[in-house]
């Protein structure tokens, strides 16, 4: 059974095309941090689940899984463009853990490079981002503790902590995922602060202080 998990923060424009693409699920849970547009009525209408959280994609995913039936759960940004034939790649694997590979949805050859470098990253480290749909079985997720309530690089944790106990698998076909980030701050300004941000988690800054750097919010 696979159970699909959205965490969501004002995503009425972005999540109906995701609703929409996910034939093949058993299960879909929306788990809204407050949202002040017609998230939640949109989510409900389509027949989706509909849990809150506080404010965090880490504590939204972790009250997701706890919602969740499913034995394989599949984490989803609401921004995500799902294709055909994921959900059948999903019941066809039988790794422990994994991704999907990704594209960025712009004309710019730049963020193409960038996709294929998250894919690279993926498949030779196991380090995988939220926007490349991790997905998890039970016993995985157990193991390593669930999502960690963070405002951001739970991805991060998470894969560093699976990771170790299984090799993750990246599944075809690519998911894709919007360019709004990029676009909002710029790409090289965008990329440099995540790598940045990334090397200062990998010499043993706290997720937290880091999570707040990327979102600019006070603890």
């Amino acid at each position: 059974m696979i159970s699909v998990v959205i965490p969501t923060l004002d995503e009425a424009a972005a999540l109906p095309a995701l609703l929409g693409s996910l034939g093949g699920v058993d299960e879909v849970i929306v788990v809204d941090g407050g949202s002040r547009d017609d998230t939640v009525e949109i989510a409900a209408r389509a027949g989706a689940t509909v849990v809150t959280a506080p404010r965090g994609r880490g504590s939204q995913l972790a009250a997701g899984t706890a919602a969740a039936r499913g034995d394989l759960l599949w984490f989803l940004h609401a921004d995500t463009g799902v294709p055909v034939g994921a959900a059948a790649a999903l019941r066809a694997t039988r790794a422990a853990w994994g991704c999907f590979e990704v594209t960025i949805a712009s004309e710019d050859p730049r963020l193409r490079l960038v996709a294929a470098a998250m894919n690279l990253r993926a498949r030779r480290t196991g380090s995988a981002t939220g926007d490349m749909g991790i997905w998890a079985r039970r016993p995985l997720l157990a193991k390593v503790g669930g999502w960690v309530p963070l405002l951001a690089f739970e991805d991060l944790v998470f894969t560093d902590r699976a990771r170790r106990l299984a090799p993750a698998e990246v599944l075809a076909p690519a998911v894709t995922t919007s360019a709004r980030r990029w676009n909002a701050h710029g790409l090289t300004r965008t990329v440099l602060t995540m790598l940045a941000l990334r090397a200062a988690y990998r010499l043993g800054a706290d997720p937290a202080l880091l999570a707040e750097l990327y979102r600019g919010e006070p603890r």
